[in-house]
């Protein structure tokens, strides 16, 4: 059934929503199946969806332009698409992307002048229809790969059912991500694995939103909050180092060290070179011999005190007197 336009309002006619008017509600277009209105027929919201489903599909941001281009007739060039990412704005990229297209330099353009640029207009072999010369070789091989992509028995169960074969892919690749930041033989508890599940949702939601300009306050904000319940943040790490440090008894740290940074062997040039530990242990001999205990240490004690010993010289044929008179004598000097 027709959808009856009156004067005084405007219809999409995907979504039915009246609008009072088509400026700031529908995107301006002067190709040639627009230039009746000036208009694209189709609203904002219709059309970033349509570029949002793409975008889920392909997860490029320049395929997803490029297609919704194609599907609405628009004319598509790369050096726009680059100018549009350079900027930052609240404007998801399509939105931004048809705003560059009314200027002067690209009124009146269509895809058919895209394909006339690229010299595909009147070729319509299955080989030429398929592919794009502007899709790099990686960005082929990772659209190859989605859809070659099967999800096995043990993904959906873990993921669910529901989702698309890219998506599936997607999360796969921040599971591997997350699981290499623990211990190889680390079994994950069932609570532990729910968020992790979460974390890598989000985390696409995520850079998917951004991508498209979308406000991302509420995802990022819930992430932390997913971060902080499985101890992942940066200042719980600390803490729990922390922690660690503190309750580690000494003799633990001990044997860290001697296992894990043993001390290097001492040259032999360096080994005692003061001899502090046989001081040590003569002197130590002196408290053994007061304790009665005879043993190495008291030896070497012995030893040393026999070593320094020193014994009162005798003189002969010499009385104290005349030992006194020696002893006080100046060098040289007479005695009288």
């Amino acid at each position: 059934m027709a959808i009856e336009v009156g004067s005084e309002k405007v219809i999409c006619p995907k979504c039915g929503t009246a609008y009072g008017r088509r400026k700031g509600y529908f995107g301006v277009s002067y190709a040639e199946l627009h230039k009746g209105l000036g208009y694209i027929p189709w609203c904002r919201d219709c059309v970033d969806k349509l570029y949002s489903s793409y975008l889920a599909q392909c997860n490029d941001v320049k395929i997803a332009v490029r297609q919704v281009c194609r599907k609405l007739d628009l004319y598509w060039n790369e050096t726009v698409f680059e100018n549009v990412m350079k900027k930052s704005s609240t404007q998801t990229v399509m939105t931004q992307y048809m705003a560059k297209l009314t200027g002067l330099t690209y009124a009146g353009k269509s895809y058919d002048d895209t394909l006339l640029e690229e010299g595909t207009l009147w070729i319509f072999n299955d080989t030429s229809v398929v592919q794009d010369d502007n899709i790099p070789d990686a960005e082929e091989e990772l659209l190859d790969d989605t859809e070659e992509y099967i999800a096995s028995d043990e993904v959906m169960a873990f993921w669910g059912a529901g989702y698309t074969p890219s998506m599936y892919q997607e999360l796969e690749q921040r599971r591997s991500y997350w699981m290499s930041r623990f211990p190889e033989d680390m079994e994950l508890d069932i609570g532990t694995e729910a968020l992790i599940r979460q974390i890598c949702n989000l985390e696409i939601d995520i850079n998917r939103d951004r991508v498209a300009g979308k406000s991302i306050d509420k995802s990022v904000n819930a992430l932390n909050n997913l971060l902080g319940s499985a101890s992942l943040k940066p200042n719980q790490k600390k803490e729990d180092a922390d922690a660690s440090l503190m309750n580690t008894p000494m003799g633990v740290w001990l044997y860290r060290f001697e296992q894990e940074k043993p001390l290097p062997e001492i040259d032999d040039d360096l080994k005692d070179v003061n001899r502090l530990k046989k001081y040590v242990f003569t002197w130590m001999g002196h408290l053994c011999k007061m304790m009665g205990i005879k043993d190495g240490y008291t030896r070497l004690y012995e030893a040393e005190i026999e070593r320094l010993r020193v014994e009162r010289p005798e003189y002969e044929d010499e009385d104290d007197e005349t030992l006194l008179i020696d002893s006080f004598a100046d060098d040289g000097g007479d005695t009288e």
